[in-house]
């Protein structure tokens, strides 16, 4: 308890009795039990109440950010398991099509097509928009839930500015919003 170690107290109780300096140190050890009219004990009383407040609100931020934490990994197993579907399905989709074009060029020689790649890449150019991702990925929107909007459009700003003309993955573009919450965080230290 911090309030024993306050040197403030050690001056006001030199003038009282030991069984009042007794009593104030019962009330202490039995709070909130016990109370006594001692004025010193309305003063340290006011003291613990304060350092307990500072301590659930320190325990609420921490409580806070650990859900804050369990969600963001929630969402991102979630996107990541909706895009190793895609990415499946894709790919049953990508076997489908060799299969007919190995019985294709079984048939003709000349036959000579590309298969796509198995992972969905978003092109990075004027027109790209984390709104076109949602329209794709509905699991997008509730991961773009947990930022700060300023984050989201600064994030998709920086992205069509530096990374135009780029294909990039539903990881890389995750990887560049998060680099941005990070970002916003240390130019904003006010905001968690």
């Amino acid at each position: 308890m911090k309030i024993l170690l306050d040197p403030n107290i050690a001056v006001l109780i030199k003038d009282m009795s030991d069984a009042e300096c007794a009593e104030i140190l019962r009330c202490i050890f039995e709070y909130p039990n016990r109370d006594c009219e001692i004025g010193l004990w309305k003063y340290i009383k006011t003291q613990i109440d304060r350092d307990a407040k500072k301590y659930k609100d320190k325990c609420d931020r921490a409580a806070h950010a650990r859900d804050t934490q369990t969600l963001k990994l929630d969402l991102k197993s979630g996107l990541k398991s909706d895009l190793i579907s895609m990415v499946e399905k894709s790919s049953i989709e990508n076997n489908n099509e060799k299969y007919i074009d190995i019985e294709k060029e079984r048939e003709s020689s000349n036959a000579n097509l590309p298969v796509e790649k198995p992972v969905e890449n978003f092109l990075i150019n004027d027109f790209f928009s984390f709104q076109e991702i949602e329209k794709k990925i509905p699991a997008f929107t509730n991961y773009l839930k947990q930022f700060l909007p300023a984050v989201v459009n600064r994030a998709e700003r920086t992205l069509k500015q530096k990374r135009t003309g780029q294909h990039l993955t539903m990881m890389q573009i995750i990887e560049w919003i998060e680099q941005e919450r990070i970002f916003y965080q240390q130019t904003h230290k006010d905001v968690k």
